[in-house]
């Protein structure tokens, strides 16, 4: 099932932990003197999801509860996203069915042994060889959901990494998505 909108509830250009572009606000992260930066912004707002053979979809689904938690049986979510950009991740997220008015934190997760984990910032707490990234912080709305196409400026190079949606209150993943790959020119 596909949940595919061609109209953003939101459009967030993603430089840094707590550099955020929100493009209907129109701030001053959203004039990056940084070139690759700029660039970056013009790739996310050309990058519309209407043309399906240059899109890769993948589910969210909750995770094994030895590691994550359940919110309800109807939690779900999908990622659509392009698998080869320059600078950065540009993807449409969509996830249903979680807590109401809740805040929760969107993630690259990756492996030592895969592509990507030493392009991701922070190492992870009592296994500092895998790396990951908290890159936005999210709230739900009054129906347990949340939409957005997002952009996250990256490190060039070969991705192959997890996707997380964690609880903020406990850090316990909510949805997921084990590993996918993607590239930044």
């Amino acid at each position: 099932m596909s949940f595919s909108l061609v109209t953003f509830s939101q459009q967030l250009v993603i430089f840094e932990e707590e550099v955020v572009c929100n493009l209907a606000d129109g701030g001053s992260f959203c004039q990056p003197t940084d070139k690759g930066k700029t660039k970056f912004m013009r790739v996310f707002k050309k990058a519309d999801f209407r043309n399906a053979a240059k899109v890769k979809e993948i589910p969210l689904t909750t995770p094994p509860l030895e590691w994550g938690k359940k919110v309800s049986d109807d939690t779900k979510g999908e990622l659509e996203f392009y698998p080869n950009l320059p600078k950065g991740f540009v993807t449409n997220l969509t996830i249903t069915h979680l807590k109401p008015n809740h805040t929760y934190i969107l993630t690259l997760n990756g492996n030592p042994e895969l592509d990507g984990n030493n392009l991701l910032p922070d190492p992870v707490p009592q296994l500092p060889e895998e790396k990951y990234y908290d890159f936005l912080t999210v709230q739900t709305n009054a129906d347990g959901a949340y939409q957005a196409k997002l952009g996250v400026f990256l490190k060039k190079g070969d991705y192959h990494v997890r996707f997380y949606v964690k609880d903020k209150s406990d850090s316990k993943i909510i949805l997921y998505h084990d590993y996918f790959r993607f590239k930044v020119r």
